[in-house]
């Protein structure tokens, strides 16, 4: 008996470029969902064309939009914005990642949307809102990283630090995929077909608060404020390479003395329970330099044996053939027309022990365009 994925059977008209509203959709695809990306003629998303690439795709917009249908029209033609509309009148999601008032100037507004689809879901993202100082200003993820915190975050020695990953992008795009799910289960129990309106600021910063604003969520005077979690992200030298370790309770850091062969560190004031870790962590970190007298292998052999989290700090290239990787079967091949052979992952969520992938490769700018407008 085959899986009916979660999400078959629902249709997403997606018109949009670079990562928050292609990534989300893309999830939905991996787990059922047919998503229609609008494309503007001749250019097609920009994203297209970034990083490395082969037939004319990026590896990125492959990672962001495989398992889709392509369409390329000019939506300021008359003909090309009413293929558009019946597309929209048969969908059941339209999202869109423009700047406050694009879609009213191209003529798809939400009241003109909502007249030819009145179960549409209308889903718009921006930068920073559809109000105040910036609602108007342009935005990507460098840019939303300063402005959310994230680069103070990651401050090192009091200077502001990007997290050299599209975050701001991506964690968008996760809060729209599950804003989207709980919009269609509104609409299935209740008929009403909400508006979602986000942007990646907010998300960001949703993101960013549990353990980044810990110091800026109890405000009464009497708090008594410790060193942000961000102090205990150090990586360890050791004499061939680095490890991570992530210990938090009392018997993990003692287990890292006894691993360390520093069985007197337990009985330390200064160590020997979180308070004392915390206000002394710089002392903490001094006297875990003995890891640079032993071998990653040693170390990691040494600190396992006592049922301490941690890891070699390994190079993407190893990642790919990482054993636990492998075990979780994670990554997938596909044949792509346009790129040849693609590595490929699947949703990460399982269902009822069921893999969520989509493996067809992203489509070149307009491939479906006949077979779309033949449905119609």
């Amino acid at each position: 008996m085959s899986y009916s994925k979660p999400l078959a059977g629902i249709k997403i008209i997606e018109i949009s470029t670079i990562v928050t509203a292609s990534l989300a959709t893309m999830m939905m695809a991996d787990q059922g969902a047919e998503v229609i990306k609008i494309e503007q003629s001749g250019i097609g998303d920009p994203m297209r064309y970034l990083g490395t690439q082969k037939g004319g795709i990026s590896a990125l917009f492959a990672n962001c939009n495989r398992g889709k249908k392509s369409i390329d029209l000019d939506l300021k033609a008359e003909k090309d914005l009413e293929i558009a509309k019946k597309l929209i009148a048969d969908a059941d999601i339209l999202i869109n990642n423009f700047r406050p008032g694009i879609m009213e100037k191209i003529g798809l507004s939400e009241k003109v949307c909502k007249k030819l689809n009145v179960n549409l879901i209308y889903a718009s993202i921006n930068g920073f809102g559809d109000e105040g100082p910036f609602s108007s200003s342009p935005a990507y993820d460098h840019v939303v990283q300063a402005m959310a915190g994230a680069t103070d975050i990651q401050s090192n020695q009091n200077e502001p630090e990007y997290i050299k990953t599209l975050l701001c992008d991506k964690i968008t795009a996760y809060t729209v995929c599950q804003s989207l799910s709980s919009a269609l289960y509104k609409r299935e129990k209740t008929g009403i077909a909400d508006r979602l309106n986000l942007c990646m600021l907010d998300s960001a910063v949703f993101f960013l608060w549990p353990d980044g604003m810990m110091n800026h969520t109890l405000l009464d005077e009497d708090v008594t404020k410790l060193p942000a979690i961000t102090k205990t992200y150090n990586l360890y030298k050791c004499k061939d390479g680095y490890i991570s370790i992530a210990a938090l309770s009392d018997a993990q850091w003692f287990g890292i003395f006894r691993a360390l062969d520093l069985p007197e560190l337990t009985e330390d004031s200064r160590f020997n329970n979180v308070l004392a870790r915390s206000e002394n962590m710089l002392e903490l970190v001094e006297a875990l330099s003995i890891f640079e007298s032993l071998t990653v292998k040693v170390a990691l052999e040494n600190l396992q044996r006592e049922d301490v989290p941690c890891s070699k700090t390994i190079s993407l290239d190893e990642l790919m053939v990482h054993p636990q990787i492998d075990a979780n079967n994670l990554f997938n091949a596909i044949q792509s027309i346009h790129q040849g052979q693609v590595r490929a992952l699947r949703y990460p969520t399982k269902f009822s022990g069921n893999e969520m992938f989509n493996d067809l490769a992203a489509p070149a700018l307009g491939e479906h365009k006949a077979e779309i407008l033949k449905s119609l």
